[in-house]
């Protein structure tokens, strides 16, 4: 490995390069709610709802906790409003203060419904849990399951290799617009022409903070995606970040998840390009057959 990619490979190098792609997936969770179909005089519910992923998001690499401050800066409401939303969801078990303390975090009614969701038919995270650690082992690199929610794409899990690059652009619970990186790309690549437009139309507000990805610029990414088999997001999203994407389709063969291998540049030559892509399309496929596999068996149980 080169003197470069040794630098790459330092925690401090990819902590430094992962704050700015942080910051855009926490500032598309505050003000980038899909709200299509919402119920009128939900306003409040979707705000108390987004300021308690932000806790969840901002907080999830400081078990101290997020402080009212961080929170009122990057919701963009005012400090009164943010106060008073805490205290209700504080009060509701969802988010805890330890005592003497102005810091924030996700408290036990939250990991309650957590445990709950988890329990709850979770076909997508347990099919994809093998094959992430898969990928992890080959590759040696950080791989994702990322997830579609509308126009946009959440990292759901991520499982690190054993080589000794982390990369650290992408973390559970980010959420971008559907193109911005190599998992969320493969989605939108594999979606209709039509599906594609009604995408880059719902998000052309946001990806405003996306600089290198306006609608001609994300279009040429879903062409050149369709032509290799394969995203690849080549520091699109922060520079020296490189990644490799396939979409994932559940068993009615809509594609809902993707899953991604990222490291620094020098690892993607062209030649380890094809091979990721094929470790990727393998797993992606073992994913879509055990998801038919829990779907018929959920009918053949009566289950919904």
């Amino acid at each position: 490995m080169s003197a470069n990619a040794d630098a790459k490979s330092t925690p401090s190098y990819h902590a430094e390069r992962g704050q700015a792609a942080r910051r855009s997936a926490s500032w598309t969770i505050a003000h980038a709610a899909d709200d299509a179909g919402a119920p009128a005089g939900s306003q409040s519910i979707q705000r108390a709802l987004v300021l308690l992923n932000l806790v969840g998001v901002l907080a999830r690499d400081r078990p101290e906790g997020v402080s009212l401050a961080e929170l009122t800066r990057v919701s963009g409401r005012p400090k009164a409003s943010v106060r008073r939303t805490l205290v209700a969801l504080a009060s509701e078990g969802y988010v805890e203060q330890e005592p003497e303390s102005t810091l924030y975090r996700l408290g036990i009614q939250a990991r309650v419904l957590g445990d709950l969701a988890g329990q709850d038919g979770d076909d997508l995270g347990a099919a994809s849990t093998d094959s992430l650690i898969r990928l992890a082992d080959a590759s040696t690199d950080t791989t994702f399951l990322t997830v579609r929610h509308g126009s946009y794409a959440v990292c759901a899990r991520r499982q690190e290799g054993p080589g000794p690059i982390r990369n650290n652009a992408l973390a559970v619970g980010d959420r971008h617009p559907l193109g911005v990186g190599a998992g969320s790309l493969a989605i939108l690549s594999a979606l209709s022409d039509e599906d594609v437009e009604s995408v880059l139309a719902s998000t052309a507000a946001t990806r405003r903070h996306y600089p290198r990805f306006d609608d001609d610029a994300v279009r040429d990414l879903v062409r050149r995606s369709q032509e290799a088999g394969y995203a690849l997001n080549d520091g699109r999203v922060i520079a020296g970040s490189w990644a490799i994407g396939v979409a994932v389709r559940d068993s009615a063969g809509r594609p809902v998840a993707a899953l991604s291998v990222a490291s620094i540049a020098e690892r993607f030559e062209p030649h380890r390009r094809e091979e990721l892509a094929e470790l990727l399309r393998h797993e992606a496929e073992a994913v879509h057959t055990a998801l038919i596999r829990s779907e018929e068996s959920r009918r053949t149980r009566g289950r919904p």
